[in-house]
């Protein structure tokens, strides 16, 4: 009986909407006037009417009106996006001049509003944030003002290390000239001076670094470094574990003040450096560091706005470096170096890099001794030898008997003319494919001076390549990032200095020929895991004239790093 009479009321509301609205009942029409405006009565009021009188449930009345939001909000959405597809000159025929903009309901442009207005805000704190905390507002003195110029970074390896000696070496080829040069005398058969080449060892090892850089002015920064290692090996800074008889040393490897012209025209270095020249490890060491000074010029360098992006970026590099100061001598020995190249940078972000380098020693052949047992001329011999260059002994003695006085110096000079080339393809990024290539030749060999100093005519032996093909992620520093890289090297034996070079190829050195297997893999942010594999074999298989030369030396080192940065 109750939705009869909610039926009939409903019909009748609708029949009174209509007839107020078209007229169709002039007497109503005019009655209505007479007692009161019509027009006042609205959609929502018939609404509540309804409500109140029990006829439409309230509940079911929220709920459509939830959905026509919905459908409203839809619409309006798909309007707007369609609009913003369209280009903004296209306009519709014959309507010149005349922009059409959808409807958008007011509570959807209130809710807009509402987001934009909390949006700006977060956006407007963090910015506040990160000011006030660099500036350190409201902390007047609470910190001296240098310590937010100085800033500290480092990195930890622990390294386990396997290194297999082929089958075919011989025992006692190898001299540690090194050795034998600190005791100034050979011993021969004392197994400290002969270089292990047949058992089989593992080790484990770590490297710690921990660096600071502080910015003195604008133009001005000074930097250093602390690491471990031994002090006097210039080429690695591994700390080899289980020496308890005495804790791990540390010294710097780095120490210098650094000058950088606003727009990078001009960086200058001076002190103990970071190597400042394009190439690989055919050459130099990764953890050798440079005592003097080095300046690059990129002169296509400006403080122009237009230059910020520079596609073609051309360079030179020079460099003076003290390698033996002699306090009774004027014959200081020298290192002179110059690198001319340029950088190429491609839309696709892709980058190649070609250098070509002369690096010339001076006064680093050895001398020998011009009085019996003198040593006028022991300053000759090198601080610092691997293994692989020609060598002679530079005393004059005449003892017959052990021990015999020796001291080793190099046979030949060294002029290095060095082209580095490397193309960083990016148009596969993230993921980059990086081919390199590196050639060096001694020009300073002389075949006949060699000879004299030996006793022998020695093969002029003074070329290295190296080739490397890289997959993966530029750097490894995110969980998850890969990189692989296979090399394949090839050194003469006095090619280079073997004092300067990779000292993990071959136990370090030259005269050697090979491939490397490198993988890393991130394991987490900045901690990463490093698997290389080393494989090389003797390229003449007699490295000193002083050796027996009975066979070729092959070994194979296998290493896993567990690498973290901050």
């Amino acid at each position: 009986m109750k939705n009869q009479t909610g039926s009939r009321l409903l019909r009748s509301a609708v029949s009174t909407v209509i007839a107020t609205t078209l007229g169709m009942s002039t007497g109503m029409l005019a009655y209505a006037q007479d007692t009161v405006d019509t027009s006042a009565i609205t959609a929502q009021d018939l609404l509540k009417l309804l409500i109140d009188e029990g006829v439409i449930d309230q509940g079911k009345v929220k709920a459509l009106t939830e959905k026509l939001k919905n459908r409203q909000r839809a619409t309006a959405g798909a309007a707007v996006e369609s609009t913003s597809l369209q280009s903004k000159d296209v306009k519709p025929a014959g309507e010149a001049g005349v922009v059409r903009v959808p409807y958008v309901p007011k509570y959807i442009k209130d809710e807009i509003r509402d987001q934009v207005r909390i949006g700006l805000k977060e956006d407007v704190s963090r910015d506040v944030m990160a000011q006030a905390k660099l500036e350190r507002w409201g902390l007047p003195g609470a910190l001296p003002e240098w310590v937010g110029r100085v800033k500290f970074s480092g990195d930890m390896r622990v390294r386990e290390e396997s290194v297999f000696f082929a089958p075919g070496n011989v025992q006692g080829d190898y001299l540690d000239m090194n050795y034998i040069n600190s005791k100034g005398r050979w011993v021969s058969p004392d197994p400290r001076e002969i270089l292990n080449t047949t058992e089989d060892r593992n080790r484990l090892r770590a490297r710690f670094r921990l660096g600071m850089k502080a910015k003195v002015n604008d133009r001005f920064d000074v930097g250093a470094r602390l690491v471990t290692g031994n002090s006097s090996d210039p080429v690695s800074t591994n700390q080899t574990q289980g020496t308890y008889a005495q804790k791990w040393q540390s010294s710097f490897d780095l120490a210098y003040l650094r000058y950088t012209s606003f727009e990078k025209q001009l960086i200058a270095n001076a002190g103990r450096i970071e190597n400042p020249f394009f190439g690989s490890d055919l050459v130099w060491d990764s953890d050798l560091t440079f005592e003097g000074v080095a300046a690059s010029y990129w002169w296509m360098r400006s403080s122009g706005i237009m230059d910020e992006f520079r596609s073609f970026d051309p360079f030179v590099t020079l460099g003076v470096f003290p390698i033996g100061e002699v306090e009774r001598s004027s014959e200081d020995k020298w290192l002179y170096a110059a690198q001319t190249g340029f950088q190429y940078e491609f839309s696709s972000q892709s980058r190649l890099t070609a250098a070509l380098a002369y690096y010339s020693y001076d006064n680093i052949v050895g001398e020998r001794n011009p009085a019996q047992d003198g040593t006028d001329f022991d300053y000759t011999a090198p601080a610092f030898m691997q293994k692989g260059n020609t060598l002679f002994d530079i005393r004059n003695t005449a003892t017959t008997t052990a021990p015999l006085p020796a001291l080793f110096a190099l046979a030949s000079d060294y002029d290095l003319a060095n082209l580095y080339v490397e193309y960083d393809i990016a148009n596969f990024a993230p993921i980059h494919v990086i081919v390199a290539a590196d050639y060096v030749k001694n020009l300073g060999f002389d075949t006949d001076e060699v000879a004299a100093r030996v006793g022998e005519e020695i093969d002029e032996r003074v070329e290295g390549y190296q080739a490397r093909v890289t997959i993966g992620w530029p750097q490894v520093a995110k969980a998850r990032d890969w990189q692989a890289s296979l090399i394949y090297r090839y050194l003469e034996r006095d090619a280079v200095l073997d004092a300067f070079t990779d000292s993990d190829f071959h136990g370090g050195g030259t005269d050697a020929d090979g491939y490397i297997l490198k993988f890393d893999y991130g394991l987490y942010d900045n901690v990463w895991v490093t698997l290389r594999w080393l494989s090389s074999n003797e390229v003449d298989g007699d490295s000193y004239p002083m050796t027996s030369g009975s066979g070729k030396l092959g070994i194979d080192t296998l290493q896993v790093d567990l690498n973290a940065k901050f």
